[in-house]
């Protein structure tokens, strides 16, 4: 809704703020008010924002204080919603980080370092993040999850000699956080796998011919 100021266009504000600010027709609003109106309608579009965000997924703190910032959102007014966010369990960075190390994980598709990286990069700290690895074990199934995501991207390079083979896959295991022991050893089982398939069977007895 708009509000109007000697006849001429001021500010638009959401009817949740007018009612929320108890603003009325024809009341005379001086620069305080204004100013307080402007920063209750900001909170309340930053708060409506912030809970779209947290509809579609779990966010930490700092992952929400900065899409909020890019939303052109002025700091007093994130810090505010964050912090009632916070009040309200909508924002937990324990569980958060649960949610993105359980995610990953279970996909198998990045190994420990990367998804320490991540955690770090959405703004948990290094002792959390330690008090996590050691609770889900993260690092003790990368060779398994390096295995299972070379095998699915082996086919893909079926035809190269092996030191191609062997630079495409290492590179492709590296960025997606596998240690080099994890990627050593997928990557020695998958030649292995596709030598033993691609070999010529025996010839035949001649007897049988």
């Amino acid at each position: 809704m708009s509000i109007d100021i000697d006849g001429e266009f001021a500010i638009g504000v959401s009817l949740d703020t007018l009612a929320h600010e108890g603003i009325f027709v024809g009341q005379h609003l001086d620069q305080q008010h204004i100013d307080r109106l402007v920063a209750s309608d900001n909170y309340d579009r930053a708060k409506q924002s912030a809970l779209r965000l947290l509809e579609i997924r779990p966010r930490s703190l700092r992952e929400l204080t900065d899409r909020l910032r890019q939303k052109a959102y002025d700091t007093t007014t994130i810090s505010a919603v964050c912090a009632r966010l916070t009040e309200a369990g909508l924002i937990d960075d324990h569980a958060f980080a649960t949610y993105l190390v359980e995610q990953r994980l279970r996909t198998a598709s990045r190994g420990s370092g990367a998804i320490q990286r991540d955690l770090y990069k959405h703004g948990i700290t290094k002792d959390a993040i330690s008090t996590l690895s050691q609770q889900h074990d993260i690092g003790t199934s990368d060779a398994d999850h390096a295995l299972l995501y070379a095998r699915k991207l082996a086919n893909r390079l079926r035809g190269l000699d092996k030191a191609t083979y062997t630079r495409r896959l290492s590179g492709v295991l590296l960025r997606r956080g596998y240690p080099m022991s994890a990627v050593r050893a997928a990557i020695q089982t998958c030649w292995a796998e596709r030598t033993e398939h691609t070999e010529a069977p025996p010839d035949s007895d001649p007897e049988d011919r």
